[in-house]
């Protein structure tokens, strides 16, 4: 190596030496060690802040199903579904629900959820007594969403309507959308 070089490269494995065991000691690496440079420099740092969409992306969502046992309604808990989709699923249960037993559930509220629990003659569950959709009188993919409310027009006979609440989330308005089981259900 040439004699004038030697300086050089001793100064050049100096440095790096000195950068190397800074970063060793200067927790996040590299990225940590470049943070120290900037605002050693009196550069303005962003730092991410808990609420910023970039960190809650990659997050999983949790199964709002997770710990329950199989059951027809499990879907309904799933997020996104439309109205039309929400009340396929409700619909399903029900009729399956009724080649078995041979009636629909009726009554109370509470009558209708002892029922679909196993409170029948058959003695068929369908769901668990305390499904997170069976709240606060009528079936809801969630707490806030809005409610599927069963009407019973013929118990033997498999004919019900289910009433979505309309974007005013009130039962029985205008707005509601309404499901005949079977689709070409009329009244006279």
């Amino acid at each position: 190596m040439k004699s004038f070089l030697r300086p050089f490269a001793f100064i050049l494995l100096l440095l790096l030496a000195v950068l190397f065991g800074l970063m060793l000691g200067k927790s996040g690496g590299i990225g940590g060690l470049w943070a120290g440079v900037q605002t050693w420099l009196g550069q303005k740092q962003e730092s991410l802040q808990p609420e910023d969409p970039a960190l809650k992306a990659g997050l999983p969502v949790p199964d709002p199903a997770a710990g329950l046992p199989p059951g027809p309604l499990n879907d309904l808990l799933k997020p996104d579904l439309t109205p039309e989709q929400q009340t396929t699923i409700v619909g399903q249960m029900l009729v399956d629900y009724w080649t078995t037993v041979r009636s629909l559930p009726n009554g109370t509220w509470q009558e209708v959820c002892d029922q679909l629990a196993g409170g029948n003659r058959k003695n068929l569950a369908l769901v668990p007594k305390e499904h997170p959709a069976l709240q606060k009188e009528a079936f809801r993919s969630a707490p806030e969403a809005p409610g599927i409310r069963l009407h019973v027009i013929s118990s033997s006979g498999c004919a019900f309507q289910l009433v979505y609440d309309g974007p005013d989330g009130l039962p029985y308005t205008k707005d509601d959308l309404v499901r005949n089981f079977p689709p070409d259900l009329e009244f006279k």
